[in-house]
């Protein structure tokens, strides 16, 4: 299954042991992406003239897939009374976007679940 389709199945599921491997998956697949966006090819400069600048593409962001299917997994685990399942994904949340400093959706909401979680409440996505 391709990473589009790991991510759709993921947020349609609310079986436990489905929703945990699609985030292995999806979680696996952004950490070799962070991975990979230092590098640079490097090109003698008498050719770096006649390559023109990659046109922009529009593409899924494998870091914010991981992380949704990881807020949806942490919500159907804590639904199973997995709470340190639910914990474990929602750290994996933290974990994958602590490199940034700007503030981040995902990581707001997996902050909000995890402090609900330590409250005892129900937690959910939806908006009242």
């Amino acid at each position: 299954m391709n990473l589009w389709g790991t991510y759709t199945h993921c947020k349609s599921t609310s079986d436990l042991d489905e929703t945990q491997l699609d985030m292995g998956k999806l979680t696996n697949a952004a950490l070799v992406r962070q991975g990979d966006e230092g590098f640079v090819l490097p090109m003698p400069q008498q050719l770096e003239r006649l390559v023109a600048t990659p046109a922009n593409r529009l593409s899924v962001d494998v870091q914010a897939m991981a992380a949704s299917c990881s807020l949806h997994a942490g919500q159907v685990a804590f639904g199973h009374g997995r709470v340190d399942l639910a914990r474990e994904a929602l750290t994996g949340v933290i974990t994958l976007h602590k490199q940034n400093n700007e503030p981040n959706y995902y990581l707001a909401q997996a902050h909000k679940l995890l402090n609900e979680i330590e409250a005892g409440v129900q937690i959910s996505l939806q908006r009242p």
